[in-house]
């Protein structure tokens, strides 16, 4: 069976950020987001995999691979435009939605608390 037959369900959003917020405070907020939705649901509870500072890029889960449940987080920062892009993947069993987009806004909601904070 291959596995280039299936879609893996994904939602994407774009955040603006004040320019020049460093990635390390993003990273932060990202880090700290995670870990509180990973306490209260069993879906988000994935590891950071990748973290690349001088190219902005975060992700948990093993974020490139298909055959992966829960959600799985691919946040770019690029500090000069003010922009934070998060793509969000979600597959159960057969490839099943796990809510992304719902993921994603419930992400976003503590994620740009935290930035917004000083």
């Amino acid at each position: 069976m291959s596995n280039s037959a299936h879609a893996v369900p994904e939602a994407a959003a774009t955040l603006q950020v004040p320019v020049e917020t460093p990635t390390p405070k993003v990273f932060a907020c990202a880090r700290q987001r995670l870990a509180e939705l990973g306490r209260d649901e069993a879906l988000w509870d994935h590891a950071v995999t990748r973290e690349d500072v001088q190219h902005g890029v975060l992700e948990t889960g093993d974020f490139p691979e298909d055959n992966i449940s829960g959600f799985r987080l691919h946040l770019q920062h690029d500090p000069a435009k003010g922009a934070v892009a998060l793509r969000l993947r979600g597959a159960g069993a057969y490839f099943v939605d796990q809510g992304v987009d719902a993921g994603l806004k419930e992400f976003q909601a503590g994620f740009s608390a935290c930035l917004a904070s000083p």
